[in-house]
């Protein structure tokens, strides 16, 4: 028995010949995209809508809506208690301190 190859894929073939299957078509278009491009395309979506979406924070913020008026201020960075901490620098070490009282140290 020979197999039918239909869109790629395998088919058996039945009593009218085609096996049922319906050739592919084109699976691009509007829908969602493919996991690894899910990032790209959400963030894309979000700067279309960001301008209505800002808007509409400013119409709720304006009627006196406290969390919206939180969230504005944390995205146009307002908000400065929010802001990342400083990462200290570590102290010299025990080589750097000897080379520096080494060269302070007057030559005799």
């Amino acid at each position: 028995m020979e197999r039918k190859r239909v869109a790629g894929r395998f088919v058996r073939e039945s009593l009218d010949g085609d096996g049922g299957a319906q050739p592919a078509g084109n699976k691009g278009g509007g829908g969602a995209p493919r996991p690894k491009h899910c990032r790209t395309f959400t963030r894309a979506k979000v700067a279309e809508a960001l301008p209505e979406i800002v808007e509409r924070f400013v119409e709720e913020a304006k009627k006196g809506s406290i969390a919206h008026a939180k969230m504005l201020t944390t995205l146009g960075g307002l908000d400065k208690t929010e802001s990342p901490e400083v990462k200290k620098r570590r102290g010299k070490s025990t080589v750097g301190k000897l080379l520096e009282k080494m060269m302070q140290e007057p030559r005799e």
